[in-house]
């Protein structure tokens, strides 16, 4: 079984081919979202802190794999397709069931020649392995070079979010996501996935997604990542997408029955109330 793929053009066909491919194999490829341009102005704007990165922090994370985090505040590009529609389709189509649901983390990976093929996984695992009853997760990668067989392309079993919260039954069904430079992956939180080992002589760069149901805890910490400070000329949509938004019945909420925008901007009204749900 292959990766669903599908070109991206912003119309009703095309977003039914994605929550249809999400839906029937938990997966699909969404080929040139983004312009060569943007994908240029990201790899730039994340490079430039290579040094910050972490390396072989486990085998698991990998020893050739280069991890920098926080690209939301390290790249405006980034932040300007951070709700890119076919993202946010995706998310809404998977996740719209619930309160709520949000960014909750992003890195750029780079795989390096010589890496090894990370251990197939859910990245719902996160939280503790529980079996949800339904998906509280729906994540991505953005291309940022291509991605081939042969240099670490994200390995899929397409399907296997259908399979029990055990080991993969099948772990050789696992085949590579390749796409070209600007493509976007999305996939469910319970497929089974991982890196792809890199036996080519060039580094695999992607930017990896995560989002969850709001009344989940976020993968990485966005208000020490994203503080008050430095999003005040943000746009409120994406504030809001990164957590500075009340959800539930009850969660998020600031200090004194607040609107956490409040926060940001201490000089504009907002509603108070701990409650999103209020009866007639």
């Amino acid at each position: 079984m292959i990766v669903p793929t599908v070109r991206w053009t912003d119309t009703d066909s095309t977003r039914r081919v994605i929550t249809d491919a999400l839906d029937d194999v938990g997966c699909c490829v969404v080929a040139d979202a983004i312009d060569d341009e943007t994908v240029q102005a990201i790899r730039r704007e994340l490079v430039a802190f290579d040094d910050d990165g972490s390396i072989g922090a486990s085998a698991f994370e990998g020893h050739a794999t280069r991890r920098t985090g926080s690209p939301m505040p390290r790249s405006a590009t980034f932040r300007s397709i951070a709700m890119h529609p076919a993202v946010m389709c995706a998310g809404t189509h998977v996740l719209g069931p619930t309160t709520g649901w949000r960014f909750s983390a992003s890195e750029f990976i780079q795989i390096g020649p010589g890496e090894t093929a990370q251990r197939l996984h859910r990245d719902q695992w996160k939280y503790d392995m529980v079996d949800f009853p339904n998906e509280i997760e729906m994540n991505g990668m953005w291309a940022i070079s291509d991605f081939t067989a042969s240099n670490g392309a994200t390995q899929i079993i397409p399907g296997s979010h259908r399979d029990g919260n055990t080991e993969p039954s099948n772990p050789d069904a696992a085949v590579p996501a390749e796409m070209t430079a600007g493509s976007v992956l999305l996939y469910t939180g319970r497929l089974y996935h991982g890196g792809g080992a890199n036996t080519s002589d060039g580094w695999r760069q992607g930017l990896s997604l995560q989002h969850a149901v709001s009344w989940l805890t976020q993968s990485s910490n966005q208000f020490l990542e994203c503080p008050p400070a430095v999003v005040a000329d943000w746009p409120d949509d994406l504030l809001r997408f990164i957590g500075y938004a009340k959800s539930g019945n009850g969660l998020g909420y600031w200090r004194d029955s607040e609107d956490p925008l409040s926060a940001v901007h201490p000089d504009r009204e907002y509603v108070r109330g701990w409650a999103t749900v209020r009866p007639d």
